[in-house]
């Protein structure tokens, strides 16, 4: 695929448009995958390639499938409060996301997912939908979160920040009450965002609302909607791992 033709890119994965078709291919391999009539559909290469591979064109194919479903994935983790509220806490890969979800289940908190939510306008309000993934936790951690060392043989060992993949209490979906955008700093402060920031953000952390095709217009009114909802911008450090539920509860009682 030439670089002229690729309308966007996630991870690994480029992809580019043929009508009403969108051909998936992955950067590392020649392998393929097709979103057509609603499904995706295997291309050249995709059998013979790895399990990550795979994995990647499959993962980005559902991401486009749900699209056209009116479900829209946001690079966020999701976490549900006492009182069934959803906040999604989003931002660049490394910003804290897994983390500060892993805080707030210790904090007694529900899980929506840790690296991505799918968000559908219904009604007069957002839901967020889980993304079924494993909440994963870097292993550096356990000085913060002690019972990671329980399970440090469990941590993948081909990935540079060790994590692991553990079991939290998790949530199907929940109305969406607020968005915070995460990053790391050398202070802890909570601050509001207005809605155009507060979409701009979104827009980033959501970027298959570029693919022109019939899907376009309700893609970006579901990321309008969602940056109207109270949006802040949160700088933390490691000590805000034990307070963080409060912190944002007390943003929003």
């Amino acid at each position: 695929m030439s670089a002229a033709t690729v309308v966007w890119r996630w991870g690994q994965v480029e992809a580019s448009q043929n009508g009403e078709d969108l051909c998936l291919a992955h950067r590392d391999a020649q392998a393929q995958a097709w979103v057509r009539r609603g499904r995706v559909v295997r291309g050249p290469g995709y059998d013979g390639a790895s399990r990550a591979v795979r994995h990647d064109l499959a993962r980005t194919g559902a991401i486009v499938r749900l699209r056209q479903r009116g479900r829209y994935l946001v690079h966020a983790a999701g976490a549900v409060d006492e009182q069934g509220r959803a906040w999604l806490l989003a931002g660049d890969s490394g910003c804290g996301k897994s983390t500060l979800a892993y805080a707030l289940a210790r904090s007694g908190w529900t899980i929506l997912g840790d690296d991505g939510v799918l968000i559908e306008v219904v009604g007069d309000g957002i839901t967020a939908h889980s993304w079924r993934e494993p909440l994963e936790v870097s292993a550096a951690l356990a000085t913060a979160f002690p019972e990671l060392g329980a399970h440090s043989l469990r941590a993948r060992q081909e990935d540079p920040r060790r994590r692991i993949p553990m079991t939290t209490p998790l949530t199907r979906a929940a109305p969406v009450a607020a968005l915070v955008f995460v990053k790391r700093g050398e202070r802890s402060m909570l601050t509001g965002l207005g809605a155009v920031a507060s979409l701009a953000a979104l827009v980033r952390q959501s970027p298959w609302v570029i693919v022109e095709d019939a899907h376009t217009h309700d893609h970006l009114d579901a990321l309008r909607f969602t940056a109207g909802l109270p949006s802040f911008q949160l700088e933390h450090t490691q000590a805000d791992l034990h307070t963080i539920a409060q912190t944002l509860s007390g943003s929003m009682p």
